[in-house]
């Protein structure tokens, strides 16, 4: 089975796993008596990547496995806290950060958050909810960097294999970038690209933790190793005739594939691919796939590699009529060198408070919480306190409240857009059907003269799963392979005008015609104040 990456890197990622700032802001409500104050958080995108038209949600797994297996303060965790120091601003003489009560507190404590998100590898578009976080304010408050590093890394480089995917309409892609990968080891790139669609990887360790397929043969120093390219061509095949994949382009690309040919032919061994990195990959594959096909390789596959990315890919396949039928990726996939790498060096993702429980402990709060969700009771505004963020910038500006997320399906099953509404209020699908059971007004935030109505008795649904309910884990983390193929099933359900490289439609997040308005007059009040 695969293994978990907690498990993988059990000592990097423990219990402090985080920024420093979730620390001191715990001390400081400590001290204020505060910390156990129950709160939610939401973590969401921005923007997609890339320009592009959506983001594939990736990390949640690798959170779920640290909380469940990681939450735990060694004693070396505490004493690393307790000897914190920095200087007096005064007398500049070291004065320790954390306090003895406030660690004792730390050390003995057991994890009461409760976590809904996305399942990994689900699609997420922008100021929808990735997460929905509940508990006491200083445990939210400590796992928000866990969250959004994972987050950001991992759904970044998932979105964009997937686009190289989408380009290549079925043909496979390997993911090759451990060389050039900015972390030791490369398992995350790995991770992430396996989630985006990649067919496999040249990282061993991956395929050793993650059982996703390894593939590789050669490299150019294995030929000029050799007296000549014949000579090394007929040592790789006999060493392994099952693992016939030669790279032809060390000297002279069509001179190359026809000492593949010949080599094969005089050991009679299937040629199982050819590999060309470098050059006019599209006119030599036009011309390799020409001579192979003449000499009665039909099947034997053309591999292409050399600094690609999508706009690449899509170049050579759709534009030049290449014939690459398996494409390796790596520095450009796997790295976030703008010079040389994908064209945007993160993702965004952010974690922003939404309410707070005004005066109530974590077991009140989540019972109030339910109550509310159900129907039973209204919702106290001086109880659960709405919160909002407001900035210059618009984009910056939160939107206020516990939110859930209703994504809207055509008949065909089909994404059709997403209505931002309150979490705390009852839900407006039926959850035997799957519809819609009164109208729904979605507002567009950057414009709310566009509205659209989504009547009773569309399809619909809330893509967020409870992950940790009070603390206990209450979904098992799946396995990247699984993660991978909701990605495919998501994809799928995307309108192709999403998925175009330049200039992709806009997939529309609406706000609930009744949050648009609080919003509205939320915002008004406090620059007024």
């Amino acid at each position: 089975m695969p293994r978990p990456y907690t498990e993988i890197l059990a000592r990097q990622q423990n219990v402090l796993w985080g920024d420093r700032y979730a620390r001191t802001m715990g001390q400081a409500l400590f001290t204020a008596g505060l910390h156990n104050t129950p709160a939610t958080f939401h973590s969401y995108i921005r923007k997609n990547p890339f320009e592009g038209g959506y983001t594939m949600s990736a990390g949640q797994n690798i959170v779920a496995e640290w909380l469940s297996q990681q939450w735990e303060f060694a004693k070396e965790h505490i004493e690393f806290l307790r000897e914190e120091t920095v200087p007096d601003p005064v007398t500049k003489e070291p004065k320790r950060v954390f306090t003895d009560e406030f660690l004792d507190m730390v050390k003995d404590s057991k994890l009461e958050l409760s976590i809904d998100a996305l399942p990994e590898g689900a699609l997420a578009f922008p100021d929808e909810p990735i997460y929905r976080v509940s508990g006491p304010a200083w445990q939210a408050l400590w796992i928000e960097t866990a969250v959004t590093n994972s987050l950001n890394s991992q759904a970044l480089l998932a979105t964009l294999t997937s686009r190289v995917t989408n380009v290549t309409n079925g043909q496979p892609v390997v993911e090759y970038g451990l060389r050039r990968a900015h972390s030791i080891g490369g398992l995350a790139e790995s991770r992430a690209s396996y989630v985006g669609g990649a067919a496999g990887s040249s990282n061993d360790q991956a395929a050793f933790y993650y059982k996703i397929p390894a593939s590789g043969t050669m490299a150019h120093a294995f030929v000029m190793f050799f007296d000549n390219e014949e000579e090394s061509f007929r040592a790789y095949l006999k060493a392994m005739p099952q693992n016939s994949v030669l790279l032809i382009d060390t000297f002279d690309t069509l001179k190359g594939v026809r000492n593949a040919i010949k080599v094969a032919k005089e050991l009679n061994t299937p040629l199982k691919a050819v590999r060309l990195d470098s050059g006019d990959l599209a006119y030599l594959s036009r011309e390799v796939r020409g001579i192979l096909d003449e000499a009665g390789f039909a099947k034997t596959q053309i591999i292409g590699s050399n600094n690609l990315d999508e706009f690449k890919v899509d170049q050579i396949k759709n534009r030049e009529n290449g014939a690459i039928e398996l494409w390796a990726l790596g520095t450009r996939l796997t790295t976030t060198d703008l010079d040389n790498g994908p064209s945007q060096a993160s993702l965004g993702a952010v974690y922003k408070l939404a309410s707070v429980g005004k005066g109530l402990d974590v077991a009140s709060f989540n019972q109030i919480r339910e109550d509310v969700r159900a129907g039973k009771i209204p919702l106290d505004p001086t109880v659960l306190v709405e919160k909002i963020k407001l900035s210059e910038q618009a984009a910056k500006s939160t939107i206020p409240g516990e939110l859930t997320v209703v994504r809207m399906l055509t008949e065909d099953g089909k994404f059709n857009g997403s209505v931002l509404m309150p979490y705390l209020g009852v839900s407006p699908i039926d959850p035997t059907t799957g519809r819609l059971t009164r109208d729904v007004v979605s507002v567009r935030k950057d414009d709310p003269s566009l509205t659209k109505v989504f009547r009773a008795g569309s399809r619909a649904y809330e893509p967020l799963r409870p992950m940790f309910a009070f603390g206990q884990l209450v979904s098992p983390p799946e396995t990247v392979h699984d993660a991978r193929a909701r990605g495919f099933e998501e994809l799928a359900r995307l309108d192709t005008s999403h998925k175009r490289l330049i200039n992709p439609h806009k997939y529309v997040v609406g706000l609930e015609e009744g949050l648009y308005e609080k919003r509205r007059a939320m915002m008004a009040a406090l620059r007024a104040s």
